[in-house]
């Protein structure tokens, strides 16, 4: 069998590898296709690993601009013209870009023996900071398009089970997590007691609560000294910066690394990781949690649905209560060591269970039995 995986955004590639290896292994022949635009680094790309198709695609250079929205659409009907080339048997397609939804429906339409999945990684505009505008056709548009085209998949995966609040699911849905392929990492936690390190992973974007980060280090430096680590970067990283030294902290700024052990030096040293977004924001789980419990790190968390709902059952860390941050800073800065070392048991042990290759795997073959 014919099996095409369509994939906009090069964020979400580690599920797609994932993706990849799973088909093949099924023994099907596999053809990924992508962007040659990425939105990581904002910046044409000629090589993308494990994507077999790079689509020219418009750039955009602000995470929220009509610019975005009709490079969506230009890689749509253009991947929706690759499909009547390939004619695949299964057509895997992830969720932003909404207009996918659009596109790989309509050919399903002429196409109906294709089995299509939709995957949904994101709800967009429900993920974005627009609480105030959602009013505005635009917005309303970009969510219909997603919406009056699910039906259309044989199976729609979503990513976390908060998705399904938003959603209208019926027996075609099933919670795919994120997933990763990495084994959890030795621990070595070298902490410093005199003093409480965090560490915010990952883009620094107009998601992030960097008023609520600023607002925790406040409270903390009441109690001890604040470190702060950032590794990552975005257009609000300066900002992000700015807000943290308001407070007295120490920033220290490691930039981008991709090597594990490079991340797991810096994760030793810290007591949390920092997993903040703002209020209203929809979204259950973060990529960057993986990251935490890979490298068995406690969270300070203010994500509601999956992630809450996890730190709470498996003593995973704190979530943070932005009306009793006092309180909150107390925990933290005086939490006993045993509990402490608990807990980053216990960030690996959850990452296993639900967050694993084989889960990610076994999921998919229960799906298709």
């Amino acid at each position: 069998m014919k099996v095409a995986i369509v994939c906009f955004n090069d964020t979400f590639f580690d599920r797609v590898r994932l993706l990849k290896r799973y088909y093949q292994a099924k023994g099907h022949e596999v053809t990924v296709i992508s962007s040659d635009f990425s939105h990581r680094k904002k910046q044409r790309i000629s090589i993308l690993d494990d994507a077999d198709t790079l689509i020219s695609t418009p750039p955009y250079y602000k995470n929220l601009s009509l610019r975005r929205l009709y490079s969506h659409h230009r890689f749509s009907r253009l991947a929706e013209a690759e499909m009547e080339r390939l004619h695949p048997d299964i057509i895997h397609s992830m969720v932003p870009a909404n207009s996918l939804c659009k596109a790989m429906a309509r050919y399903k339409s002429r196409y109906p023996k294709t089995r299509l999945y939709f995957d949904i990684n994101d709800l967009w505009p429900e993920a974005l900071p627009i609480r105030d505008f959602e009013w505005l056709p635009v917005f309303s548009e970009w969510k219909k398009l997603r919406d009056r085209n699910l039906p259309a998949a044989d199976l729609v995966f979503v990513e976390c089970e908060l998705f399904l609040e938003g959603l209208k699911p019926n027996r075609q849905y099933t919670v795919l997590h994120f997933a990763r392929s990495q084994k959890p990492m030795p621990l070595h936690p070298r902490l410093q007691q005199d003093t409480l390190d965090l560490v915010y992973l990952g883009s620094i974007n107009n998601i992030i609560d960097i008023s609520l980060i600023r607002q925790i280090a406040s409270a903390a430096m009441k109690i001890k000294p604040v470190r702060v680590h950032i590794i990552g970067e975005g257009e609000t990283r300066d900002r992000l910066i700015a807000e943290i030294k308001s407070t007295g902290a120490e920033v220290i700024d490691h930039g981008i690394l991709f090597d594990p052990i490079e991340k797991q030096e810096v994760f030793d040293r810290c007591h949390f990781g920092l997993n903040i977004i703002k209020p209203n924001v929809m979204v259950g789980l973060t990529m960057k949690s993986l990251d935490y419990m890979i490298a068995g790190l406690p969270i300070l968390n203010s994500i509601g649905g999956d992630t809450e709902k996890l730190v709470d059952e498996y003593n995973l860390g704190f979530n943070v209560d932005r009306n009793h941050l006092d309180a909150l800073a107390d925990a933290i800065c005086l939490e006993d060591p045993e509990q402490a070392a608990k807990r980053r048991e216990n960030m690996q042990k959850v990452y296993t269970k639900f967050f694993s290759e084989e889960t990610f795997f076994r999921t998919l073959e229960e799906v298709n039995a």
